[in-house]
């Protein structure tokens, strides 16, 4: 009797301290977010429509990508903090904005997400040793496949514009519905893009290793010195984006996994009562930034990972200041005019084999 009225108080004490704990960080959590993220889309579309990145196909699928978590995590990010914290009744007040909203904060981190995986795709067809799949690296490739994953990403999440209403709160229909949404996010948005994801990094790797042997065995011919410069430009281009794709890929996956196992596990588990719906409460919050997280998080991965986006970015927050306030003249900003830059260094044999193959 005895521990029981000294555990009452203890009890109390940690829901409250979980209740508080929940309260904080969905309150400040999306706001350091919401700032991170828009500075992350923002560099990244000023690095990406660069004319030395302008012509990749793989920074085309990572321009886009970054428009749409612009667009997923602000969107997101604000209507949520609204309902929490702005006193905003409109998600279960409106029929149409209840399902509108649903919608997009799915299909625009989808989009976010089918952008990336074409780039993971691209970078293992574009290290291929077959010609034939090189030729999928093409940018008019890239214009009809990334116009192909949007409309999918858009008519495979219809279901939710029907199945979502206010019930009295914006929820899915119950039931078998209830049921399809949750494995519809979990698996669709989850699991099955970043697998393969991975798959495709793994199938880069591969590419990467037999090309090295094809090297060894047969040495490439010597081009003219011009020739020799302008491919090195281009492998350079290539490996450093193939880096950044493989560093983006692991951390998505680690990132997407965690809130999609959590999900899965409160959806489909047993219902909680008591302490552990307020611990799962405080889980599922948790989770739910990790996920925003990992939409917020690009520019600073592409930064640590390649030296040529940091030289790019730099170029390019330089140039227009530059230009209008006439300092001095201008930077180009194409890569073969920079000569002065001493991290320009041969590309790995790997790179320079795939290139000379074609």
């Amino acid at each position: 009797m005895v521990e029981n009225n000294m555990l009452a108080p203890l009890s109390t004490t940690t829901q409250a301290s979980i209740r508080i704990a929940t309260t904080e960080m969905t309150y400040y959590s999306p706001i350091v977010l919401l700032i991170v993220g828009i500075i992350s889309c923002l560099c990244n579309f000023i690095t990406f429509t660069s004319p030395q990145l302008r012509k990749s196909s793989c920074a085309f699928y990572f321009l886009l990508s970054s428009i749409f978590e612009l667009f997923g995590v602000t969107f997101g990010l604000i209507s949520r903090f609204a309902a929490d914290h702005l006193g905003s009744t409109l998600i279960n007040t409106d029929r149409a904005y209840c399902k509108l909203r649903a919608y997009l904060v799915s299909i625009l981190p989808l989009i976010a997400t089918y952008m990336i995986l074409l780039s993971s795709i691209d970078r293992c067809l574009s290290s291929s040793v077959s010609a034939r799949l090189r030729l999928f690296g093409q940018m008019k490739v890239a214009y009809v496949a990334s116009a192909v994953a949007i409309l999918l990403a858009f008519v495979s999440g219809l279901h939710i514009l029907i199945g979502y209403d206010l019930r009295p709160r914006c929820a899915a229909l119950p039931g078998v519905f209830a049921m399809y949404d949750s494995m519809f996010v979990v698996f669709w948005l989850g699991v099955i893009p970043h697998v393969l994801m991975l798959l495709f990094g793994f199938l880069t790797l591969m590419n990467v290793r037999r090309t090295k042997q094809r090297i060894a065995v047969k040495p490439a011919k010597n081009a003219n010195i011009s020739d020799q410069q302008q491919e090195g430009h281009k492998q350079k281009t290539d490996a450093q984006l193939m880096m950044m794709m493989l560093v983006q890929v692991g951390l998505s996956f680690i990132l997407i996994m965690t809130r999609m196992i959590y999900y899965a596990y409160y959806v489909l588990g047993p219902s909680l009562t008591g302490y552990d719906k307020l611990v799962g409460s405080f889980l599922m919050s948790f989770t739910t930034q990790v996920y925003y997280a990992n939409y917020c998080k690009s520019f600073y991965i592409y930064t640590l990972s390649s030296g040529l986006f940091r030289r790019v970015f730099v170029q390019r927050v330089t140039y227009y200041p530059r230009k209008v306030l006439n300092l001095r003249k201008p930077i180009k900003a194409n890569m073969s005019d920079d000569k002065t830059d001493d991290t320009q260094t041969d590309v790995d044999a790997v790179t320079r084999g795939i290139r000379r193959q074609r």
